[in-house]
């Protein structure tokens, strides 16, 4: 589980979130060259790779807020030191223990390449679990000593200390590593942003067990995705944008000129409520866009023009209607709203169509929004002139 260099919740949240970014860079990281390799979080371990359903590697994952140093007497190397000879497995995974601390020069022992020394480290194990230590770790310390010789090599040898990793705050830096080969330049964190949004909806699913494992190609095929969302035709959506709003949003939008619009043709209950859905997704991922400079401020000048010209377009057709048939005013409204929406054919890039964008941003010009006004009752213009009047008197 991960380690904790504080008692708050705080610190235990950031070892959380570290424990399921580390799982994505990880899988990452094998799925470029090992496509089929399966991944799941809080199963065998807090992260356990497999292949054809034997395990492959286990991580126990350690993050700590500041610094420090693991030895061969911290609490942390000995709690997965006894969760490792708990396991009954038949096959031999590597068993990693992935810190954010340094390690000393007696554990280093035990990182993986040059260096590496598993006699010796077995050695300075018996040492340290013979000694008096932390109360926490007697227990799992006199445990390593009644094994015999050769399960403490069938253990330790399987050991592998990965020290010195990215905390919490530094994963992005670490998954713009593992995932340049696909990132255009300049488009980091737009990338890194949807994959985290994407990952924490697979992380979730993956803990709650409706989701058994992630493989590598599942991730390539998102990674791929992302890419071409982030094509110049194209645009992404952003991830808070998929949430499933319900009517309690509508409490924020009461007052808005929009809101006021939608009244004045008399739209039903269910039918407003999801136009101010409409509103808050389009601003939502506009407020995306201009945070990761995928558009411009002129980009969104040009289209909402497009959209006031198609408007006055239906516009000026039902109003001229309206004197030829026997409609009420607030119809002729809502089926301004409806003709405009259903025929609406802008597009800010030609390969993103998104229908409750278009609709979001109709409604974000009848709030007075981005230079361009637009209605939907007949005479609208008057009953602006008159809520202005209100909100000055």
């Amino acid at each position: 589980m991960p380690g904790s260099g504080t008692h708050s919740a705080a610190g235990q949240a950031l070892g959380y979130f570290q424990q399921c970014m580390r799982a994505l860079a990880e899988l990452g990281r094998r799925g470029a060259t090992e496509p089929t390799v399966e991944m799941r979080i809080e199963m065998l371990d807090d992260i356990d790779f497999s292949d054809g359903g034997s395990p492959t590697e286990l991580l126990q994952v350690k993050h700590h807020i500041g610094p420090g140093t693991v030895t061969m007497n911290s609490v942390d190397l000995w709690r997965s030191l006894n969760v490792w000879m708990d396991l009954d497995i038949d096959e031999n995974p590597v068993l990693r223990m992935v810190t954010t601390q340094h390690t000393d020069d007696h554990l280093a022992l035990l990182r993986s390449g040059a260096g590496r020394d598993v006699l010796q480290a077995i050695d300075l194990l018996d040492e340290a679990a013979d000694k008096e230590g932390n109360a926490t770790s007697t227990t799992w310390r006199k445990r390593f000593l009644t094994l015999d010789d050769d399960q403490k090599f069938a253990l330790v040898d399987r050991v592998v200390i990965d020290d010195a990793t990215p905390s919490a705050g530094g994963l992005d830096s670490e998954l713009v590593k593992v995932f340049r080969y696909a990132i255009t330049p300049g488009k980091e964190e737009a990338f890194v942003a949807l994959l985290k949004g994407w990952w924490a909806g697979i992380a979730v699913r993956l803990l709650d067990r409706s989701l058994d494992a992630i493989t590598g190609t599942d991730l390539a095929i998102q990674v791929a995705d992302i890419v071409d969302q982030l094509r110049a035709d194209s645009l992404p959506v952003d991830p808070d944008v998929l949430q499933r709003f319900d009517e309690s949003i509508t409490a924020d939008y009461q007052d808005r000129t929009f809101v006021h619009q939608l009244a004045w043709i008399a739209l039903d209950h269910e039918r407003l409520w999801k136009a101010i859905r409409d509103y808050h997704r389009a601003y939502t991922q506009r407020s995306f866009w201009l945070r990761y400079q995928l558009v411009g401020e002129q980009e969104l000048d040009r289209f909402a023009f497009k959209l006031h010209d198609e408007w006055e377009q239906v516009f000026d057709d039902e109003v001229a209607r309206m004197a030829t048939d026997d409609r009420e005013p607030g119809k002729v409204g809502q089926d301004v709203l409806s003709r405009v929406a259903r025929e609406c054919r802008s597009r800010l890039r030609d390969r993103f169509d998104e229908p409750w964008f278009n609709r979001g941003m109709l409604h974000a010009l009848a709030d007075g929004e981005l230079g361009h006004q637009v209605g939907w009752h007949p005479d609208f213009q008057t009953q602006l002139e008159g809520l202005l009047s209100d909100v000055t008197a």
